[in-house]
């Protein structure tokens, strides 16, 4: 593993970030029911601080499968049976795109009661899960009403255990969690517990992949878009003669590269149809929001190349302006990766160009001074060597992606409350 000075601090803030932007009601939401939980699991005594350190991790993520606003709308509706579609979403992506792939059942099993541990069940859940419920009831109660009242604690030791709801009432003596809730104190000591694990370069950018998935998994076209883009990108730096390890590199910032999108709405994002003027430019913010992202994470080499995939040698590009030599190699090559994934792509508005349209394009866009001729005659002259190596690195994400989708529908029904 690479040499690292950043901590989990650094990258819990990077997760809560990209969650802040995905909407702006659940402010820190992921962040308090971690808080919540950690109490929990010091005052257990039965937890080692790493074991503490991955299910509060987990905590901060554990609505990553809720990307559709109505899916948030339910979550904060406290009031109300929350459909359990996106923890079973949610637990099948951290399975398979996290570093937290073994932790996936507490996530699972979040939005379950007791109940359900009561008899032998084919999906074992861990007890973990009812803590994590708890921990995120509690976080929405407050939201709610800025106080966790004994009266509803009461109402919820038979959902999530007497022992769970006991251990909360013996943190919270004196309102001590709600009052640190209420004014943000509580994040200094929960950062101090993230900020002693050191975590590794390797580390930090599996959990920007995870993010920036969790993007790409609303729909197929987005996901084939990113995969492309990652695939182009390492063939044209071999292609261009860099190194192994900066073709990775490379291949990592073209994987992120639409990393800021999370903070589009998806109505945007999918809309069949030309945009309008006003939603192009809220498009456009993803790559400043994508900078922003990736800043103070001790990865700002492959923030700027991802967050410079707009930018044109002749300045017109966006989020920065840049302009011929103030955009390095790399970001020209995820660049063009980029314009020959969406000429490739079937959008609602557009059908796949052909082979002769695409090289058309990419030289007229050489031609306005637009994008790097290097990097387009390469492109053009190993156009399907290039092509079919891709295909062939995209055919294994696209099989975890549809056996996700084939799992979440055998999932659903396995848990579906009409079965308990």
């Amino acid at each position: 593993m690479t040499e690292s000075n950043v901590t989990l601090k650094q990258v819990i803030k990077l997760i809560q970030k990209v969650l802040n932007y995905m909407d702006p009601r659940l402010l820190d939401h992921g962040e308090k029911v971690a808080y919540i939980l950690y109490k929990l699991l010091k005052v257990h005594k039965g937890y080692t601080d790493e074991e503490i350190y991955k299910l509060c991790t987990i905590a901060i993520f554990h609505d990553i499968g809720a990307y559709k606003v109505t899916e948030r709308d339910e979550l904060l509706d406290i009031e109300t049976n929350t459909p359990i579609n996106h923890a079973v979403y949610g637990a099948l992506f951290i399975k398979y795109f996290s570093p937290l792939g073994d932790l996936n059942e507490v996530v699972l099993g979040h939005h379950l009661d007791s109940s359900y541990f009561e008899k032998e069940r084919e999906i074992v859940i861990p007890k973990e899960a009812l803590m994590l419920g708890l921990a995120d009831s509690i976080a929405l109660i407050h939201l709610k009403d800025n106080a966790i009242k004994q009266s509803w604690l009461e109402t919820k030791k038979k959902e999530y255990l007497e022992e769970n709801v006991g251990l909360f009432q013996k943190v919270n003596k004196d309102d001590f969690i709600s009052t640190r809730l209420s004014d943000n104190t509580y994040k200094e000591e929960l950062y101090s517990f993230f900020g002693r694990k050191v975590v590794y370069r390797d580390e930090i950018i599996a959990y920007a992949k995870m993010l920036a998935y969790s993007i790409d998994f609303m729909s197929e076209s987005t996901l084939k878009h990113t995969i492309v883009v990652e695939a182009v990108s390492y063939e044209v730096a071999k292609l261009s003669g860099m190194s192994e390890e900066d073709a990775i590199r490379i291949k990592i910032a073209a994987t992120i590269h639409d990393i800021g999108k999370i903070a589009i709405p998806i109505e945007i994002l999918e809309k069949p149809g030309k945009l309008t003027t006003e939603e192009f430019e809220i498009i456009k913010s993803h790559a400043i929001i994508g900078y922003k992202i990736l800043s103070d994470l001790n990865i700002d080499d492959i923030r700027d190349i991802a967050s410079a995939h707009h930018e044109k040698l002749d300045g017109t590009g966006y989020p920065f302006g840049l302009k011929g030599n103030e955009i390095c190699k790399e970001a020209r090559i995820v660049a063009v990766s980029d314009i020959l994934s969406a000429l490739m792509g079937v959008r609602s508005y557009k059908n796949e160009f052909n082979k002769e349209k695409i090289i058309q394009i990419l030289r007229n866009m050489v031609e306005n001074n637009k994008i790097d001729t290097h990097i387009v005659n390469l492109v053009i002259e190993n156009y399907d060597d290039i092509i079919e190596k891709v295909n062939f690195q995209t055919d294994e994400l696209m099989s975890r992606y549809v056996t996700m989708k084939k799992q979440y529908k055998i999932l659903l029904s396995k848990l579906d409350s009409n079965n308990f």
